[in-house]
């Protein structure tokens, strides 16, 4: 297993030892942290720009300013008491033969040698040596390799959200600048905004949206937004933060089985419920102001959270810088776009993978494509701003907001054009009745007025690390024609 560094090895043995019982540290002891210990953990991880550390620069008086605020000695019995902290490799092979004897159930049949997708499935009886002792996770079934996954912060160190509170719209708009960016989710009449400026120090939030159990997850590394169903088959799972990555991607697990899950692919990696993959929901990135616009009645997300956070705060300073290397990657890069160049991607039902570069959508405004006999319509608008630019969020670079949708409504093909009397470029227009919609898929007006575009399940990731999980993507940088 290849560990992050020094710094960051010191910040867990700080975390295991300042902890007594934590929900940063194993769950073998993690049943009584204080916020403020687990903010102690978390802040010092993620303060570090990882930038810096992956290029390994550490001269600037920037980066020398933070870390004096940031950094905090690890007491000298550190090691040995996060051994005490926690099982043995010994305990940890017996937990997961205990597992494997009491015939814990598993997702597919325990002699299956594939996926339904036809995904090699591997089993032994392999626990290993380092993160094994973290958790009861079932490690002889997988279908990666363990050596793929770096360590980058102690578990649960970045805490996931359960069950959030909520701020009206008129409370809202007294917290959160317009431009500010959020994952918004609709189910129904029931919207929900998450704004980044939460995510990013939590990475995964628990939620229940229209009586469907939701986990909304944020990868800041990966730049990936992606919402998922809860359940699987008929268990409700609880996912929280592993402190594993692979391919740069957070690795999630659920507390109900501590199987690991990947969140790029909501596929389950390690564990019992591997051949599972978790159902993706429609969710985009997209500003309040613009959410607020257009649903309000909608509820977004409180800081009142019962943690201790910078919220609105980026701890990752100019990490979508395009050329950079991205922070704990070791894989292959495409060197067809630059690694941390913006993509809007997709895998349409048949598994094709497509991603359309974000400077070319930008510029377009409106793209169109086919998936799978479907033809689609991508739309882009300005006025909203990234989460991985400046240090405050509501200061950095408008980079705007895309959403992917079906052209055919009720059997008519539409085509689209930007609103050429909308100065705010926030509204298009369909050029068979000159109805006005929005990023959301909505009519806003005209003889369409009230009709809604199917979305179109897709993400915004860095390039990096959308080619690492779908090395077969077709890039398209040339609109069809309407």
């Amino acid at each position: 297993m290849r560990i992050l560094g020094i710094a960051l090895i010191a910040v867990t043995a700080l975390a295991l030892a300042a902890c007594g019982g934590s929900d940063d540290t194993p769950q073998t002891t993690a049943q009584t942290a204080a916020p403020a210990q687990q903010q102690q953990a978390q802040q010092t991880v993620a303060q570090a720009n990882p930038q810096q550390q992956a290029a390994q620069q550490t001269t600037t008086s920037q980066t020398t300013e933070q870390t004096a605020q940031q950094e905090q000695p690890a007491p000298a019995d550190a090691e040995q008491q996060q051994q005490q902290a926690a099982p043995t490799q010994q305990q940890a092979a017996q937990q997961t033969q205990a597992a494997d004897d009491a015939q814990l159930p598993t997702y597919l049949p325990r002699d299956a040698t594939h996926t339904d997708e036809g995904i090699p499935i591997i089993r032994d009886d392999y626990v290993p040596s380092d993160i094994g002792r973290y958790f009861t996770t079932l490690w002889g079934i997988r279908i990666i390799d363990v050596d793929d996954l770096r360590v980058g912060a102690p578990r649960d160190a970045i805490p996931a959200i359960f069950s959030p509170d909520y701020l009206t719209m008129e409370e809202a708009s007294q917290t959160y600048e317009p431009q500010i960016p959020l994952v918004q989710v609709r189910l129904g009449d029931d919207a929900r905004g998450y704004p980044l400026g939460i995510l990013i120090w939590h990475e995964i939030v628990n939620d229940t949206i229209n009586g469907r159990p939701i986990a909304i997850t944020f990868c800041p590394l990966c730049n990936t937004a992606l919402a998922f169903e809860r359940q699987v088959g008929e268990q409700v799972l609880d996912f929280a933060v592993s402190g594993l990555l692979r391919n740069s991607d957070l690795v999630m697990y659920d507390r109900n089985t501590e199987t690991l899950w990947q969140q790029a692919t909501g596929r389950a990696i390690i564990g019992n419920l591997v051949g599972a993959r978790l159902q993706p929901v429609p969710a985009t990135i997209v500003s309040f102001g613009q959410f607020r616009e257009a649903f309000p009645d909608g509820l977004i997300m409180s800081p009142d959270t019962g943690w201790f956070r910078a919220y609105g705060q980026n701890p990752y300073v100019n990490y979508d810088s395009p050329q950079q290397h991205p922070f704990l990657y070791g894989g292959h890069l495409d060197d067809r776009l630059p690694p941390k160049l913006r993509v809007v991607s997709v895998e349409t039902p048949r598994g094709a993978t497509i991603a359309y570069p974000w400077d070319f959508v930008s510029e377009q405004r409106v793209v169109y494509d086919t998936h799978d006999d479907t033809r689609i319509v991508i739309f882009w608008t300005p006025g909203t701003v990234s989460a991985l630019d400046r240090g405050m969020i509501a200061e950095s670079e408008d980079i705007g907001a895309t959403a992917i949708f079906d052209r055919e409504l009720d059997g008519r093909l539409l085509s689209f054009a930007a609103n050429p009397d909308d100065e705010s470029g926030q509204t298009f227009v369909d050029l068979e009745t000159g109805s006005t919609w929005d990023i959301f898929g909505r009519a806003t007006g005209g003889e369409l007025a009230g009709a809604q575009l199917r979305p179109v399940i897709a993400s915004e990731h860095f390039w990096f690390a959308w080619w690492a999980f779908h090395p077969e993507t077709e890039i398209v940088t040339e609109s069809e024609p309407a």
